[in-house]
């Protein structure tokens, strides 16, 4: 009982700060409550739930149907000095790219929208 208790301590505490903010929905508190627990069965299995997932269907990230899928348009880029243009999926994913660039010291420019989707 405790266990289940601080499992859903913990669920709640996650939603709170959800940092993931790619695809922002308004949903009920069942439905977020249902999605978090997707999520956190996907994170048991070592993968990441797409933006894309909802409390029905869970959209693996970089899979079939994810914003970051390998044959999905990319509309959103930043420019890397030296190697050029990186290109992502939603601006979620663009943002947290240009961060983790930033952080290896590479000079970035901001996220852009890509005139012609990639």
């Amino acid at each position: 009982m405790k266990t289940l208790f601080s499992l859903a301590f913990a669920l709640v505490a996650g939603m709170a700060l959800a940092g993931d903010k790619c695809c922002a929905k308004k949903e009920s508190a069942e439905d977020a409550f249902l999605r978090q627990a997707q999520e956190m069965a996907l994170t048991a299995e070592g993968k990441k739930a797409c933006c894309k997932s909802t409390a029905e269907k869970v959209v693996v990230k970089g899979a079939k149907g994810c914003c970051n899928a390998k044959e999905a348009k990319k509309p959103f880029k930043v420019f890397v000095a030296g190697t050029g243009y990186q290109y992502f999926g939603c601006e979620g994913s663009a943002k947290e790219g240009r961060q983790a660039l930033v952080a290896k010291g590479s000079k970035v420019g901001p996220v852009q929208k890509v005139g012609v989707n990639r």
